[in-house]
């Protein structure tokens, strides 16, 4: 598949994040005609809860309130763990297995993982600033209300994923797989996409108009999706050939 050159279009710059009340959504603001805005929660840092260690989870595999500073999760067996209100700060997850883990009204600050595995996670109300995530496994994850704040994604495997307002904002993404996604209400700002699989996506409300997309995969899966008339010019030959076009 060719190479989609870098769209000079607009990328707002990220906006600061106004303070939270946990669970309280705020609506975007959607120009007319435009796609429909995320609606996020207000992100504010709370009061800092007790000090949580993960090689220690609740007996019944359920963390509340907890503040988890520094800790390495490599090898850790946290499958259906549940998460609400829980601050993650430098925290190393590589090596965890996060299958069907659950992170509601939670906050990510400098993440590392070189590679996350939570495929069928759910997440919610949870914002992620500055991640640092070599390969994410996170297909069939369930996202609601998230932000990526910041930070560099290499491989994001969110094939068969539900996205439902969630906003990129200010990541560098080297390859977003949306194969069999379904996204309503997302959206990209002053992002950097470097490769883009939409094969079998379905998309409502998708506003890629702050993203540089450097190649897509899966044009079909862009219905739905909102672009500027300078990415336009830079899929019409791509447009074309999936058409059956001939420009002379």
């Amino acid at each position: 598949m060719p190479a989609v050159p870098a769209s000079s279009g607009p990328n707002p710059a990220a906006a600061k994040t106004p303070a939270r009340q946990a669970g309280v959504p705020r609506r975007g603001t959607a120009e007319p005609g435009g796609p429909k805005a995320p609606r996020l929660p207000s992100f504010a840092a709370g009061a800092p809860g007790r000090a949580g260690d993960l090689a220690a989870p609740e007996a019944d595999g359920r963390s509340e309130g907890l503040q988890f500073e520094g800790d390495d999760a490599d090898g850790l067996d946290l499958e259906d763990a549940v998460f609400t209100d829980c601050g993650f700060h430098r925290v190393a997850l590589s090596g965890a297995r996060l299958t069907r883990a659950s992170f509601g009204d939670c906050e990510f600050v400098d993440l590392v993982a070189p590679a996350l595995e939570a495929p069928d996670s759910a997440w919610w109300n949870t914002r992620l600033e500055r991640p640092r995530i070599g390969s994410a496994e996170l297909y069939g994850a369930d996202l609601r209300a998230v932000l990526f704040d910041g930070g560099k994604l290499g491989y994001v495997n969110l094939r068969q994923a539900t996205l439902r307002d969630v906003v990129f904002r200010g990541a560098i993404i080297e390859e977003l797989d949306l194969g069999g996604a379904t996204l309503e209400r997302v959206a990209f700002e002053d992002c950097r996409i470097d490769a883009l699989l939409l094969n079998g996506a379905r998309l409502v409300d998708v506003d890629l108009r702050g993203a540089r997309l450097k190649s897509i995969t899966g044009l079909s899966g862009l219905r739905g999706a909102t672009v500027d008339a300078l990415q336009l010019q830079d899929l019409a030959p791509l447009l074309a050939a999936e058409a059956g076009l001939r420009v002379r």
